[in-house]
């Protein structure tokens, strides 16, 4: 998950074509509460199987644009639940190598969770990715299913859910509002220096963490909104299961 600089697409007018989510929202609907998820019903789920094998047979290239952002969204956040369910983990770090190394059939090719996060999903240039994506841990986002017909509400609607939690997303400590980690991580993208590279701008967001509030402030509960130091909340890596 570490910050990389990626180019943004075209899409030309002509794409169209559309991807059914609604097996993995059946799960999610089943199995989830949004923060939390019941690890058994997905090992269980055949439709939820087929859905992921059925991921990797689609060409996001022939989507028009809110189609391949939430295709991309969606099976990061499906793919992470799947090698999830698979060991009896505490954490997905566990798994070896399942940022970087391990490789899943997604899109017509064979993708680390990394290269779906970096290479695909943040390309679109579009900031409430790193409040969407969830890598099957108590720091994450919510889960949700994006549908491209309102992807823009779904994807506001994730971000305040996630910055209006405390645990997670934001809170004040003192005269300092607490951000999700992914803030820092991502300072590149949330805070943008000119034409620099994305790491470099993640350095001058954890020099200058103040820099980030205006990418934030949108999604903030409004008694955060007037907190002008910051810090962040460490990240929980325990897995997102159900108790």
């Amino acid at each position: 998950m570490s910050p990389r600089r990626v180019a943004a697409p075209r899409f030309p007018a002509e794409r169209g074509g559309s991807v059914d989510h609604a097996a993995f929202a059946g799960l999610l609907e089943a199995s989830s509460d949004g923060w939390t998820v019941d690890y058994a019903l997905v090992r269980a789920s055949a439709e939820f199987r087929d859905y992921v094998a059925a991921l990797a047979t689609i060409d996001p290239d022939t989507l028009g644009r809110s189609e391949q952002l939430a295709y991309w969204i969606n099976a990061y956040n499906a793919n992470a639940m799947a090698l999830a369910a698979e060991p009896e983990i505490d954490s997905i770090l566990e798994i070896p190598g399942v940022f970087t190394d391990l490789r899943l059939e997604v899109g017509g090719a064979r993708l680390t969770l990394d290269e779906i996060e970096h290479a695909k999903a943040r390309r679109f240039g579009d900031l409430r990715v790193h409040l969407a994506l969830n890598c099957a841990s108590v720091g994450c986002p919510p889960l949700r299913v994006y549908h491209p017909a309102r992807l823009d509400a779904d994807l506001d609607e994730n971000a305040r859910c996630y910055l209006g939690d405390e645990a997670r997303g934001a809170r004040a400590e003192g005269d300092r509002l607490m951000l999700a980690m992914v803030f820092r991580w991502f300072a590149g993208d949330f805070a943008p220096v000119g034409q620099m590279p994305s790491l470099l701008g993640g350095v001058l967001g954890a020099l200058f963490p103040r820099r980030v509030i205006p990418a934030a402030g949108p999604y903030l509960p409004a008694h955060l909104q007037r907190l002008r130091k910051v810090g962040f909340i460490k990240w929980d890596w325990r897995l997102n299961a159900r108790p």
